[in-house]
């Protein structure tokens, strides 16, 4: 397994002057609200209906900024909801398109998956800068990324990780690091199997 994780440069036009106490917009296409300050949280949820429904926000939607920390905000949103946001999703400025940056790019043409992974019309074609936001892992089926539609408008969605090519990890050098592990491990089993034999030849004398 091959694990990477990324130290995001996050972009500073949609949260530097965000207050406590004003309102905000959303600048991605859609997102939740979350009980706590982290994306391992729960959604959000409310009873309509007696229907259990996640609280969904659109591009667009206005919220009231509570408080900021470093990486979430506390909003209030237009129906008297409470919860947590990635700060990154907002912007004071509705007239200014902030657009994310970018660490990775498409391999070939994918299919866009929602963020609850059912396929979509949208497809990301090859070459295609996505923003990967939740670290990367090529033993997942899936890449949760943020991506600019036709219209401009962001998406928040996934791609098949075998699509995703992240900056600075090549798909030769995730290759290289899987014989080089591969490789080490056959020589330590050679070397236990060597000293094992040994042992029992050791015995017979």
């Amino acid at each position: 397994m091959f694990v990477f994780s990324f130290v995001l440069i996050q972009p500073s036009l949609s949260s530097s002057a965000l207050q406590d106490g004003n309102y905000a917009k959303i600048i991605v296409s859609r997102c939740h609200l979350y009980t706590e300050a982290d994306f391992n949280s729960d959604k959000i949820v409310i009873i309509e209906d007696e229907k259990t429904l996640l609280v969904e926000l659109w591009h667009g939607d206005e919220v009231k900024v509570e408080s900021i920390g470093e990486k979430f905000a506390l909003v209030t949103t237009n129906d008297n909801i409470e919860g947590y946001i990635y700060k990154y999703y907002l912007s004071n400025n509705a007239s200014q398109s902030v657009y994310p940056v970018f660490n990775a790019s498409l391999r070939k043409e994918s299919v866009i998956y929602d963020i609850d992974q059912n396929p979509t019309d949208y497809i990301g074609e090859k070459g295609t800068r996505v923003y990967i936001y939740q670290g990367f892992d090529d033993d997942k089926e899936f890449t949760a990324v943020q991506i600019v539609l036709e219209d401009g408008s962001l998406y928040n969605g996934y791609v098949l990780t075998a699509n995703v090519n992240p900056d600075g990890v090549s798909g030769l050098l995730i290759i290289a690091i899987s014989i080089i592990v591969a490789g080490v491990t056959i020589i330590l089993s050679l070397v236990f199997i060597k000293k094992k034999k040994d042992k029992k030849k050791g015995g017979l004398k």
